[in-house]
């Protein structure tokens, strides 16, 4: 498992949409994403929507994993985390990152994020893996996924040599050979890996055993107390273009562009998202027996260490206060 980089926390000073550029004291924000991850905001993003709300200019920068993010967050080089996953945002906070989760990004099937085996391999001999290698980015969803779907065909993950791969990566070894398994995420890689393998369970397989994913915005704790502001801000921008996703109102080429991927490759991908609404958020994922404090709960068990154990209460590292005010 690969180890939060030392908590040194970069800070800035933004501003609502109401405050103009002159006023604000940041010259730009920093937001990490995804490529292969398709999401409405996208738009805003190359539309410059953001810098306009913010009032000052944003870099946005691309990360191979949710653990990754982190560990530029913690550096000072990332302010916003989008579509974290919570695998890598419960490794963070159980080894006491200073971050806070504030709002659901995505939530999505094992069309999304999924393990794909070379030919040989199915539900009906899965237990060859063992004594196998696997490709798997760890300390992410996918790592989340591999663990969870050993469980479920009844295969001991221990007797499986793992290898900490990125996607496109565990995409290209498992066609050369080198693995017999690579779990990843983002639609080309998984695309790739299946140029060479198949799944291992279907989406539908996945979700009838209750295996399922969901990507947050993360913030640093320093951040979020000093621009409460432009925190909510972030998340308008991107309910409003969650909402014109909904209405078919997407400008769909821009998407695509933006996340490296064809068109059709987007609409296939994003078919499979899901973008719930504020009022989804505070109803069904943050109260208390909602599904984000089920998870938490239940990942940082599984992600637990001896060096960075479980927390008690994981309702600290989650401020719905943004979600509220809305």
């Amino acid at each position: 498992m690969k180890k939060i980089a030392s908590f040194i926390i970069g800070s800035i000073v933004a501003v609502n949409l109401g405050i103009s550029a002159a006023n604000a004291a940041a010259d730009e924000v920093r937001i990490a994403f995804f490529l292969e991850w398709a999401t409405p905001n996208q738009e805003a993003k190359i539309k410059n929507v953001f810098d306009k709300a913010f009032g000052v200019p944003v870099r946005w920068t691309n990360f191979a994993t949710g653990v990754e993010m982190t560990e530029a967050m913690l550096s000072g080089d990332i302010d916003i985390s989008y579509s974290q996953g919570m695998a890598p945002f419960v490794n963070a906070v159980n080894a006491k990152a200073p971050i806070k989760m504030v709002e659901i990004a995505v939530t999505y099937g094992m069309g999304g994020t999924t393990c794909v085996v070379d030919k040989s391999i199915s539900k009906a001999n899965a237990q060859d893996l063992e004594g196998m290698k696997a490709a798997v980015p760890l300390g992410t969803m996918a790592d989340y996924v591999y663990q969870e779907m050993m469980k479920v065909l009844g295969v001991d993950a221990s007797k499986i040599q793992v290898v900490d791969m990125e996607p496109a990566d565990g995409a290209v070894a498992l066609i050369d050979g080198n693995v017999s398994m690579a779990c990843l995420f983002g639609k080309n890689s998984i695309d790739k890996a299946l140029e060479g393998g198949q799944l291992i369970m279907t989406v539908k397989e996945a979700y009838d055993a209750g295996i399922t994913g969901i990507d947050i915005t993360s913030v640093t704790d320093k951040f979020a107390k000093e621009n409460p502001e432009m925190v909510r801000t972030f998340i308008e921008v991107n309910q409003e273009y969650n909402s014109r996703f909904a209405a078919g109102k997407s400008d769909m080429d821009a998407i695509a562009r933006d996340a490296g991927m064809s068109l059709e490759k987007t609409k296939n991908q994003m078919a499979g998202f899901g973008f719930p609404t504020v009022s989804e958020q505070k109803s069904q994922y943050f109260n208390k027996e909602g599904k984000i404090m089920k998870l938490l709960d239940y990942m940082g068990k599984m992600f637990a260490s001896a060096e960075n154990p479980a927390l008690e209460d994981y309702s600290k590292v989650v401020d719905t206060s943004f979600l509220d005010s809305m």
